[in-house]
């Protein structure tokens, strides 16, 4: 005699785990991570990590962009920004184009930058490598990762907690003979009946010299979450907030896409910032979350323009030579490691708060 079954789907994470093989023996009625290779495109050749859970989040781990998060969907809703690029495979020349080559790469909901130099192109001393033939190195926009292919250290779904959880775990090196030698290594974890995408990071100076270091999240949202009637709140200033919510966001041919750096207002260790759009599926709302110890650094980035339309939540650790403020400069010893951990939570609002 078999149980009853449960009075909703909402109520099947509560099921044991012989219970509910019974409904779905392989896990994939209500969870998938699959790896797959783009045989079409640009991007054609690349591999992708496509992860469902029961709770409707949809995610792709793009293996050789960085491991970054390609895409996101909220119950088949687009949440996340893609460009014209398509994701291309292999990616153009960082350097090309005075350093803006990352522009003809640039797609996907989370494309992390570093690991030496985020924001705008630029030359740095290389004194501290020590070499007689390179006295300069020229940093792209927004760095190297992004565009590196990572090592795969695994995937799967592990039934074994008390909270099933789906994770994927990536290692991405950013080297250079007499050069950096950074190493990044990612775990990506979504919970099977859950919400929210924990991104845990680790980077380290493997090399054997002192290395800066930098890291940027650039969370970037499309259409149709992003539309003239999305809001945003959370720990950041009322000024920006007021700004945001009350412009024109409807995408305009002649609009200029800005960054805009401000602080995040919080008594708490982390800081939570929410966007919202009560048009779709009765109100969507997307949630960051992130230590303020570890990214002190905040701000959006706004990119209105037709054909590109985005914007974008942009936590950060700097490196900046030419300002020593707290929170700026940052160098990494020999075997040294910094860590960050980076949350997003999807969800409806007419549900309990994501925060």
């Amino acid at each position: 005699m078999t149980s009853a079954p449960p009075a909703s789907f909402r109520e099947a994470h509560e099921l044991s785990r012989a219970e509910l093989r019974r409904r779905t023996v392989d896990g994939r009625g209500v969870a998938d991570i699959r790896l797959l290779q783009v045989e079409d495109g640009p991007g054609r050749g690349q591999r992708l990590l496509v992860v469902r859970n029961a709770a409707g989040v949809g995610i792709e781990i793009a293996v050789d962009r960085g491991f970054d998060v390609s895409s996101a969907t909220w119950r088949g809703v687009n949440i996340g920004w893609n460009s014209a690029n398509g994701l291309p495979w292999p990616p153009n020349p960082l350097d090309a184009e005075d350093g803006i080559g990352f522009c003809r790469n640039f797609d996907g909901f989370i494309v992390t930058c570093g690991l030496d130099h985020v924001g705008g192109a630029r030359r740095d001393d290389t004194d501290r490598f020590i070499h007689n033939h390179r006295k300069q190195v020229f940093h792209p926009l927004h760095g190297r990762i992004s565009s590196q292919r990572a090592i795969l250290a695994g995937y799967g779904i592990d039934w074994s907690r008390d909270a099933p959880t789906i994770w994927a775990e990536g290692v991405v090196r950013q080297s250079s003979v007499f050069g950096e030698n950074l190493v990044l290594r990612r775990r990506i974890e979504v919970e099977v009946f859950g919400n929210v995408i924990v991104i845990e990071d680790v980077v380290e100076n493997q090399g054997f010299r002192p290395t800066p270091h930098a890291i940027l999240y650039h969370v970037n949202f499309g259409y149709p979450f992003l539309d003239e009637v999305t809001q945003i709140s959370g720990d950041l200033g009322e000024e920006l907030a007021s700004a945001f919510n009350g412009e024109d966001k409807r995408p305009r041919d002649d609009f200029v896409d800005y960054y805009q750096e401000t602080p995040v207002v919080s008594d708490l260790p982390t800081a939570s910032i929410e966007l919202r759009n009560g048009a779709l599926l009765g109100g969507i709302r997307v949630g960051l979350t992130f230590s303020r110890k570890d990214l002190p650094r905040f701000g959006v980035w706004r990119a209105f323009q037709s054909g590109v339309y985005a914007f974008a939540l942009e936590p950060a650790w700097r490196f900046d030579p030419d300002n020593n403020a707290v929170g700026d400069s940052f160098t990494l010893e020999a075997g040294e490691t910094a860590r960050y951990k980076v949350e997003l939570s999807l969800g409806s609002t007419g549900e309990q708060a994501l925060f």
